[in-house]
């Protein structure tokens, strides 16, 4: 039987794709708008890591609600968890008091200082103007939080989007609130905006767009809220990202539900909105790029190539054979992939015949080169491997190299972070001379990370500069051959000596 706490949507020996687990928050007493906060941090992925990143002062005491937001995101990752250390590091003192969702919400985000909230943090600019002169002062500030006017009676339906609308729309003050305007020398007719608060029923947009004013933004998170002003009962409805489905966290209880809970609902309290990705296409890249995928055997670099340009266009297997005997490239729009052997079983000679070969496959050669590597336990063999690479190239083409880690689901079974991982297993200089640039995938669940990794891979390719063109090849074999005649000719005098 599972436990009441764990929701698993699939046996873990399932190949189903979709295959996820979410735990729950044991409430208080009526901590409930708290566990909702919780939980719609922990499944905001870059909060996460802002959090698991994010040092712990070595002074610091058991009530440092940094810590203890570490220890609840582990502990939620495995099983059920208590919040006890995180409402001591808020000051919770009465646990059988409900408090204010947002409010909540609000204090943990400054609690946590700029490197984690910063996540959830915009810029808003407030324009004041002098009805008499026509002067404008203009302030801007950062928020974490709109507070939407309520325009409609509590038996009507409220349009967010009119309302984000109405939020951003201009005021008159009354006499009593007018500005002073330095220009006029004396308070003046204002503009500005102001809000209210009010009840009512939601429908819920899945988006907000704005045209081309906004980039647009898609809704993952409602905190839901039953009873009144001074009681009832908070819960969270969350989508996925992991697999796009919804649930409800109800403290202890997580379940699957829908997107259709929220149409034309009383009781969403806090919409929670991010800015969706630019829709980057393979001819949408603005430089072209030509992609080498280099690694040891078995490491998946098929299966990445097929990712990267969103079809099967790499066979892949499934045995411990290497299923890529020769190099060959695909190509889909403005992006180029070279997909390799295992050149490392290679002699030197033939290893310089087989990169020529790759060079020439996507003239004038490669802008990006991608180091494939699964996440296992075989950490020195894989940076010996990149080291070997490394000495048979020039060194400086590390600026134009990523690193891809395979097997993202193996890090859950390690119960280590990707931070974590690459410290434990020795390869922090292997990612620091790819100026610790990045990127972890799972392949059965690989075109889930096609537009992810296509937006990382454009930031590399800022022009049409060659990572190494067949001509720089050439020289750095050469630089080679002589710098080792040079080392040999050195040992014979002092032999000779």
């Amino acid at each position: 039987m599972n436990n009441p706490g764990t929701l698993t949507a699939e046996k873990r020996d399932s190949p189903n794709r979709n295959e996820v687990q979410y735990n729950g928050l044991k409430n208080q007493g009526a901590t409930c708008y708290l566990n909702a906060v919780l939980q719609c941090l922990f499944m905001t992925p870059k909060f996460r890591e802002a959090v698991v990143s994010q040092n712990v002062p070595g002074d610091c005491g058991q009530e440092n609600l940094l810590l203890q937001l570490k220890k609840l995101f582990e502990q939620l990752s495995d099983k059920a968890a208590s919040t006890e250390g995180i409402t001591k590091s808020l000051g919770v003192r009465n646990v059988f008091e409900q408090q204010d969702a947002v409010e909540y919400y609000r204090k943990i985000l400054k609690a946590m200082g700029t490197h984690a909230s910063k996540v959830f943090e915009g810029k808003m600019s407030n324009i004041t103007k002098c009805c008499k002169c026509g002067e404008e002062t203009k302030e801007t500030n950062t928020f974490i939080s709109i507070l939407l006017s309520i325009d409609v009676g509590n038996d009507e339906k409220y349009d967010v989007k009119n309302g984000l609308k109405t939020f951003f729309e201009h005021s008159k003050l009354e006499e009593d609130d007018w500005m002073y305007c330095d220009k006029c020398d004396q308070k003046t007719e204002t503009e500005t905006m102001s809000y209210k608060k009010n009840e009512c029923c939601l429908d819920v947009p899945p988006s907000l767009h704005n045209g081309d004013k906004w980039p647009k933004y898609d809704l993952y998170a409602v905190i839901n809220h039953r009873g009144g002003y001074t009681g009832g009962h908070y819960d969270a409805i969350i989508r996925s990202y992991e697999n796009g489905k919804w649930y409800c966290f109800d403290d202890y209880t997580v379940r699957q539900t829908s997107e259709a809970s929220l149409k034309n609902s009383h009781l969403p309290y806090m919409l929670m909105y991010r800015k969706g990705k630019a829709v980057l296409s393979h001819d949408s890249v603005l430089h072209p790029m030509r992609i080498l995928l280099m690694g040891p055997s078995r490491a998946g670099k098929s299966a990445v190539g097929n990712i990267i340009l969103g079809g099967n266009y790499f066979t892949c297997g499934s045995g411990s054979e290497t299923v890529t005997k020769a190099s060959m490239a695909k190509t889909v729009g403005k992006i180029t992939v070279v997909d390799t052997p295992n050149l490392f079983s290679l002699d030197e000679q033939s290893w310089s015949r087989e990169m020529e070969k790759c060079i020439e496959l996507c003239d004038p050669g490669p802008n990006v080169i991608l180091w494939v590597t699964p996440i296992c336990t075989f950490s020195e063999q894989q940076q010996g491997l990149f080291h070997a690479f490394r000495k048979r190239l020039d060194s400086g083409m590390t600026k134009h190299m990523m690193i891809i880690f395979t097997n993202g689901r193996e890090l859950k079974k390690l119960g280590q972070t990707i931070n974590t991982f690459i410290k434990r297993s020795k390869l922090s200089k292997v990612v620091g001379s790819c100026q610790n640039r990045y990127h972890v995938i799972d392949i059965p669940n690989g075109h889930n990370y096609t537009l992810e990794l296509l937006e990382n891979l454009s930031k590399m390719v800022t022009s049409e500069f060659t990572a190494i063109s067949k001509r720089q090849f050439k020289h750095c074999i050469r630089r080679k051959k002589f710098l080792r005649r040079k080392s040999l000719k050195t040992l014979k005098m002092l032999k000779s000596d």
